[in-house]
């Protein structure tokens, strides 16, 4: 049991919160717990509360499903397909909910959570207490800060406990440990010679530095480059690009958190720092309007969490269960966050090069143009006089309890919520002479046939006001489309808007600096609502957005707006010092390996208690003295002794501390694998310095030699390498890394391409042993080290045969379409395992989307950077090809006319053309529905004379446009009874074995001296 539960609490404050007998803990830190609090409670309260809950006096079957319990009784952990749940919701057996089945993904989140073990909050028999405002727990109460310095701090506490503080590490050792903690990198060897202070100084100016502690930031911010559907964000890279430079001009810390909370209500801010807004946009992003309690609670969850130390999402269904949290709080910041759009419209910092403004505007029209051509079809379906007595009958039937529950209503009645709120509120709120309700208001039965009537064509003048006009219940304003579309409509709406941000993201990709990621507030601020027992259908008392009332000792709400920068500054307000008390925490855990509190993002009564809470309470006091200064927060720390003190062990102190809580030396760390692979491209040569831009991916052959922070990040997929190597998880708020040791992780350091690709490169730069201890572990190779590593480094090993140049390779070229020539062809760069392409992700940008793979590709984008499948004859002989150049387009991209085509040539570098197609998109079908997709061209040629060593270049481009012009396209060459397959052939670069010197140079990089700090 946690040192949290064996400690009382006087409760003191103005406002009471009764928390009942028996509560429900969540196991905080445990993510499954966390996965049923977060996606599966709410799902059940959505779904099943309505037939199993406490608040019916019988629920159905005698099962209630509000409690954890009874559900995990009704599946088998780890079986899906065996459990009764799960059988139920998949209709294999009684067919729940009755109302209709659940979507794909809300079943995939039932079996995600029943493989997962089926984890439920543990049952807790607590005294009830009564909690009045903010408590008496250490985290929530003003700083207490000492005047003594870290080292004297950490002393007294090692005295007390007999211990004392180990002796100062070496020099060499100082200079490599802040080398890694400040830049991620190895140091340079001229870092030896300086003394410490100035090597400090150094690495804290380096634009190193932001780059390390970004990637830090970033697993508290639960960055990625990808969301829903695995689709691109856009321009996600903006933010992370703005973390960088922010940690390198030293940002405050205060006005870090308002920019990233608020940095479009921020006056002074330039337009190019609402990138800092990706903080809130880079998260959960679902498109359906039910979906956003889900993308509230990923924000009100990162803030809380993040920024505060508290679990305020364990109060989206009930009272928090052990903080003094309520519900009410929840759906206080829940009113913030609703009320702001994410990522939808980016913030234009320029103009885009005229191709993709022009494409850009086009995009954006045609998204426009849909909506409002759908808008009408829905409102002439919404006036049709049988479709209105739908509405009235239910009104009718509700008649005495007035507008209160109508989203029950129209769930039973299956009707459109707002629609039935729009003529409720005719009915209900009309002006007592409204002529028109007149009817309704003195009827003794059920008036709606008469109103059907009325509505009929031909319709009365007087009646019309009931069908048109921006107060009749159908004419629904354009801003509500999302909440009456189907989901057809949906889906559609989504991807044209995919495609007018594709179009955006293309031009960044390319260079353009015009566009940043944003978030805006929604055009009108609604009032937000307690949902009971977090169902959306089901809403309670009003609330007003506040900041959570366990900080302060009085309701701190905001006004203006959404009230984003409002909390902002009631964040790092001096009246609330958990903030300095999170980020100082952070900023220690990442420098000594844990934090001054182990649960850094849980400060609740269930979190760990600091282990020194003065010196928390004085370096978070010095922290806002000195201007909410980050690089002085590090320096501080870093140039104390208990930092610089030797990692050595020591028996007697280990006995009284096992966990080194105390700090009676420094902790012996592991390199994180961004300092891993980065220190590996460090000494060998290969690391390219270039800061800032998109994303790369890290499993290329060759590998991209960029820093590991610029990796690309998949959030609903993420790198199976990055999780093996304990990466945070990009699907929610991290508070800190978990270091595993795993046989995947040897496996990739001894066998994987990057790893050869690193040992030659470094090998290649040693010019003896010594050389290349020194450029691996930064020091002189010991005598025996020499001795043994000689015979090696001078074995000889026998002359590899050189692999065969294979028959094809693939790259770009320019195409003379006059001439039928094509020239300049370059080999792509980059093998990706499924593609060859010139970006290792992304866009390249010169040749654009230009890639080949085994069965087709994508042009580049225009004549200058065409595909090209290259094959060279190995043989003389008279050859035929067979093959179909496909044009792989949908139906969405061919009824939107997203493609103007694409065309084949088969060239020679001898004769020249030997065959050209064109590929274009069908007529529309006469139904504007039936589209056929994927339309082709036969590209046989038969009896063409080659000769050993001809090229046959077989070339796509785009026709200007590269547009939705993705193909397929894989001919098969036969020459006699001898035939060149293009898919079967396909293959990446060929990896030769390493020689001795290049095995010994992996040796080094795998060794514990160059993974380990000290």
């Amino acid at each position: 049991m946690r040192q949290g539960l064996r400690h009382s609490h006087k409760l003191d404050g103005v406002r009471p919160l009764l928390f009942s007998l028996a509560v429900v803990f969540p196991l905080l830190g445990d993510p499954g717990v966390e996965y049923f609090e977060a996606k599966v409670r709410p799902l059940l309260a959505a779904k099943c509360y309505a037939c199993h809950s406490a608040k019916l006096a019988s629920p159905m079957g005698g099962l209630r499903f509000d409690d954890p319990g009874v559900v995990r009784a009704a599946v088998k952990p780890n079986e899906a397909d065996a459990s009764r749940l799960i059988q139920a919701v998949r209709y294999k057996t009684i067919g729940m909910p009755p109302g209709g089945k659940l979507k794909e993904d809300e079943i995939a989140t039932l079996v995600k959570w029943v493989e997962m073990g089926a984890p439920v909050p543990e049952t807790i028999v607590s005294k009830a207490v009564v909690a009045k405002g903010p408590v008496n727990h250490w985290a929530w109460q003003p700083l207490r800060p000492g005047t003594a310095l870290i080292d004297e701090q950490i002393r007294l506490k090692l005295q007390d406990n007999g211990l004392t503080a180990a002796t100062r590490a070496d020099h060499h050792t100082l200079i490599r440990r802040l080398s890694f903690d400040l830049t991620g990198l190895p140091p340079d060897t001229r870092d030896f010679a300086l003394p410490v202070e100035k090597v400090v100084d150094q690495y804290l100016a380096s634009p190193r530095f932001g780059e390390r502690w970004a990637r830090h930031w970033m697993d508290v911010a639960r960055y990625a480059d990808t969301g829903f559907l695995s689709r691109a964000f856009l321009v996600s890279y903006g933010y992370r690009d703005w973390l960088i430079d922010a940690f390198n001009r030293d940002l405050p810390y205060d006005r870090f958190i308002a920019m990233q909370l608020a940095a479009d209500q921020m006056k002074g801010v330039e337009k190019k720092d609402h990138a800092a807004l990706g903080f809130l946009s880079l998260g959960v992003n679902p498109n359906r309007d039910v979906d956003l309690p889900d993308v509230v609670d990923d924000k009100i969850d990162l803030v809380t969490r993040g920024l505060l130390g508290l679990t305020v999402s364990c109060a989206r269904c009930h009272d928090h269960k052990f903080d003094p949290i309520p519900t009410r709080d929840y759906y206080s910041l829940y009113g913030v966050f609703a009320n702001t759009r994410y990522g939808i419209e980016p913030v234009r910092v320029g103009a885009l090069p005229d191709f993709y403004e022009k494409r850009a505007a086009e995009r954006k029209q045609l998204l426009e143009e849909y909506i409002r051509e759908r808008l009408e079809v829905l409102r002439s379906e919404l006036r049709d006089p049988k479709e209105i007595r739908r509405y009235l009958d239910a009104l009718w039937s509700a008649r005495k309890s007035g507008p209160a529950g109508l989203e029950n209503l129209a769930r039973e009645k299956n009707l459109n919520s707002l629609v039935l709120s729009r003529w409720a509120k005719r009915i209900f709120d009309a002006k007592k002479d409204d002529p028109l309700m007149a009817e309704w208001r003195g009827a003794v039965d059920n008036p709606s046939a008469s109103y059907e009537a009325h509505l009929t064509s031909p319709v009365e003048a007087k009646w019309k006001t009931l069908l048109h006009g921006p107060e009749a219940p159908p004419e629904v304003p354009v801003e509500d489309f999302p909440s009456i579309m189907n989901e057809g409509d949906s889906n559609t709406v989504r991807n044209l808007q995919w495609q007018y941000e594709q179009m955006l993201n293309d031009a960044a990709y390319r260079g353009s600096k015009a566009i940043v990621l944003g978030a805006q507030d929604k055009p009108v601020i609604k009032p937000s609502f307690i949902f009971t027992r977090g169902n959306q259908n089901d809403p309670g008392a009003e609330t007003r957005r506040c900041f959570p009332s366990v900080l302060i000792a009085g309701p701190e709400c905001f006004e203006n707006g959404s009230g984003r920068l409002e909390l902002a500054k009631a964040i790092t307000s001096e009246r609330n010092p958990v903030a300095a008390r999170v980020m100082v925490n952070r900023v220690w855990q990442h420098l000594f390996g844990e934090g001054l509190v182990r649960t850094p993002s849980d400060y609740g009564i269930r979190g760990d208690l600091p282990t020194h809470p003065q010196l928390l309470d004085t370096l978070a006091a010095e922290f806002m003295k000195d201007g909410w200064s980050m690089k002085r927060l590090i320096r501080r720390m870093v140039l104390s002794g208990t930092y610089q003190q030797s990692s050595a062990d020591r028996v007697e102190a280990r006995q009284k501390d096992p966990e080194n809580k105390l700090l009676w030396r420094m902790p012996r760390r592991r390199l994180d694998f961004e300092a891993l692979r980065d220190s590996m491209l460090s000494v060998s040569g290969k690391l390219d310095g270039t800061i800032g831009g998109q994303p790369i991916s890290i499993v290329t052959i060759p590998t991209d030699p960029r820093r590991t922070v610029y990796s690309m990040i998949e959030r609903e997929r993420p790198l199976a390498l990055l999780k093996t190597f304990d990466v945070a998880d990009p699907e929610q708020h991290s508070p800190q890394r978990y270091q595993t040791t795993v046989p995947q992780q040897g496996l990739f350091l001894l066998n994987s391409p990057f790893a050869g690709e690193m040992a030659h490169a470094l090998a290649a730069r040693a010019r003896d042993v010594q050389d290349l201890y020194r450029l691996a572990l930064g020091r002189e190779a010991s005598a025996m080290e020499v001795q043994q590593a000689q015979q090696f480094w001078n074995l000889r090993m026998e002359e590899q045969a050189k692999p065969e140049a294979g028959t094809w390779s693939y790259g770009t070229a320019s195409l003379n379409v006059d001439a039928g020539r094509i020239s300049a062809f370059k080999a792509f760069h980059f093998f990706t395992g499924k593609s060859w392409q010139n970006a290792s992700a992304g866009v390249d940008f010169r040749t654009g989307v230009a890639r080949l793979t085994e069965s087709g590709g994508a042009p580049g984008d225009d004549l200058s950077n065409v595909v090209v499948r290259r094959w060279t004859s190995p043989v003389n002989g008279v050859m035929d090809v067979q093959g179909k150049l496909v044009l792989t387009v949908g139906a969405f991209e061919l009824r939107f006319k997203l493609s103007n085509g694409i065309r084949g040539w088969v060239v020679s570098n001898r004769k020249g053309l030997l065959g050209k197609w064109r590929v274009e998109l069908p007529p529309p079908p006469k139904d504007g529905l039936s589209y056929a997709s994927n339309p082709s061209v036969s590209t046989d040629l038969k009896g063409i004379t080659v000769e050993r060593g001809e090229m046959i270049d077989f070339v796509v481009d785009s026709i200007g446009d590269y547009e939705a012009d993705d193909f397929k396209w894989s001919p098969v060459i036969a020459i006699g009874d001898k035939k060149w397959d293009a898919q079967k052939e396909f293959a990446g670069p060929s990896i030769r074995r390493l020689t001795p010197r290049e095995q010994l140079a992996q040796i080094l990089l795998l060794t514990n001296e160059f993974a380990f700090l000290d």
